[in-house]
């Protein structure tokens, strides 16, 4: 885990990023982000913690994520050992599937958490996978702005692993109105986009 002069303690949040070994995808087609997100739900069963944002790519995948009184590195393992196992037995591969071990930086502040979430959501943009965040069926931006995935299955499955609360509380009236206008703002965060780039050493060569 990356910054590791950050230490633990409960009730600390978390963005959190994982990829494939050698920029390989962990997730093939629609089944493998299901068998994610329910591995995702079970892990949630096992430990408490919360997902405030996330987004799942073709390599990689980004989680905003809060711990209570397990450690982040026990809910991961755990994570990341449930899906691994999973889709190897599904595609009948061996050895590893995430590069070595998940990258993680403390979030410390609200603006921090806001620009973390607002990097999350904005991923599958930036990869040019699609032009309105909101479109793009392995994140959790429809959440918060009212807007469901076609795929029913997924739709529950978001709505039950994030919590969209702790998010929009930071904004007033019409939170998710105003929500939607900080992440889709025309005003460049460039900078703030590189800051978290760096810290979770990522680079457009993951993408998408």
């Amino acid at each position: 885990m990356s910054r590791k002069k950050r230490v633990w303690y409960p009730g600390s949040v978390f963005h959190v990023m994982s990829r494939g070994i050698r920029r390989n995808a962990i997730y093939i087609d629609i089944t493998d982000y299901v068998m994610f997100f329910e591995c995702l739900k079970r892990t949630m069963s096992c430990y408490e913690f919360n997902i405030y944002a996330l987004c799942l790519m073709t390599n990689h995948f980004h989680l905003a994520i809060g711990t209570a009184d397990v450690p982040l590195a026990k809910i991961m393992q755990k994570l990341l050992h449930s899906y691994s196992m999973e889709f190897n037995r599904k595609y009948q591969y061996s050895g590893h599937l995430f590069e070595s071990r998940y990258t993680a930086c403390l979030i410390e502040n609200v603006r921090y958490f806001l620009e973390v979430s607002r990097y999350i959501h904005l991923n599958p943009v930036k990869a040019m996978i699609v032009k309105d965040p909101a479109s793009y069926e392995y994140s959790s931006y429809g959440l918060f702005v009212h807007e469901k995935p076609k795929n029913v299955m997924i739709s529950d499955l978001l709505s039950d692993i994030v919590d969209t609360s702790r998010i929009l509380s930071y904004f007033q009236e019409n939170s998710k109105e105003q929500y939607r206008m900080f992440v889709e703002e025309g005003t460049s965060h460039i900078a703030h986009e590189m800051q978290i780039q760096k810290e979770m050493n990522e680079n457009d060569l993951w993408l998408p």
